[in-house]
């Protein structure tokens, strides 16, 4: 195993095609200057923004004992530097690694989330809504406050602080790919971030008023959304929870296509 470095990109010679879109956050991971990248050059493939961020482990093909212990030290490694490290991948290659981690360790571990990945090639117009596309300005911060902090304790993250909500809020004011969903007042009722690199675009961070749902904004925000990365030539793609039947609806609905699952798992220190 080696470390290299993100210009290589060795996982798009790794990573058939009809894989890329399930494991799209390699790219993601590899435009942080501190990412950490490692791979056996075969079938294996490694990598993480920073020690707390989610570590994601792609596997090609069925691993010899030399490298599955090879794999094991490394999410050791990582364990180390965060005991509550959270492991992504295909969860048929990386249980029973995490579980030889786990015994080794002596930390527990379960899964997360597991989340279907999306890709849209052509948009299905949803029926006519209400309100617009738009950016954010400095009025709409506390309404972004209130967002942030909701949807971070929605996905299951916990409490943020007054003064972390703030601070994700002022964040987003300054992101150029941040969009808003406004109704017929103006009022902003749903959000969602863009991160492309490349010409493949990751939608995420989708989040609709817990006032204002079940009005469709949330889906004409994602739909406006996809429509205009399409029409700028970037193939728009996307995670979903498994568990949550109605966003998999929603984008389904749209035109998305289900193509494959990754499973997210957290390491219990406490």
């Amino acid at each position: 195993m080696r470390s290299i470095a993100v210009k290589e990109h060795v996982f798009q010679e790794l990573i058939p095609k009809e894989q890329v879109i399930p494991f799209t956050m390699f790219y993601a991971i590899g435009e942080d200057k501190d990412s950490f990248f490692i791979t056996n050059d075969n079938n294996i493939i490694i990598g993480q923004q920073r020690p707390t961020s989610p570590l994601w482990v792609y596997i090609k093909n069925q691993l010899s004992s030399n490298e599955i212990k090879e794999v094991v030290n490394i999410i050791g490694e990582r364990l180390v530097l965060n005991p509550n490290l959270m492991v992504d991948g295909e969860d048929r290659n990386i249980k029973s690694i995490l579980e030889e981690v786990s015994r080794i360790f002596g930390i527990s571990f379960k899964v997360n989330i597991s989340k279907n990945s999306y890709v849209c090639h052509n948009t299905i117009k949803p029926e006519k809504g209400s309100g617009h596309l738009s950016k954010v300005n400095e009025s709409d911060l506390e309404t972004l406050t209130i967002f942030s902090r909701d949807n971070w304790e929605d996905i299951g993250f916990g409490l943020l602080t007054p003064e972390q909500a703030i601070k994700f809020a002022k964040r987003k004011l300054v992101k150029k790919d941040f969009h808003v969903w406004r109704n017929e007042d103006g009022k902003v009722v749903a959000m969602a971030s863009v991160h492309k690199h490349g010409k493949i675009a990751f939608t995420d961070g989708v989040f609709t008023d817990r006032n204002e749902r079940n009005k469709g904004y949330g889906k004409f925000l994602v739909h406006e959304i996809t429509k205009e990365l399409l029409g700028g030539g970037f193939l728009p793609i996307l995670y979903a929870d498994r568990r949550q039947v109605v966003p998999n609806h929603i984008y389904k609905s749209i035109g998305y296509e289900y193509c494959g699952e990754i499973t997210e798992y957290r390491f219990l220190s406490i």
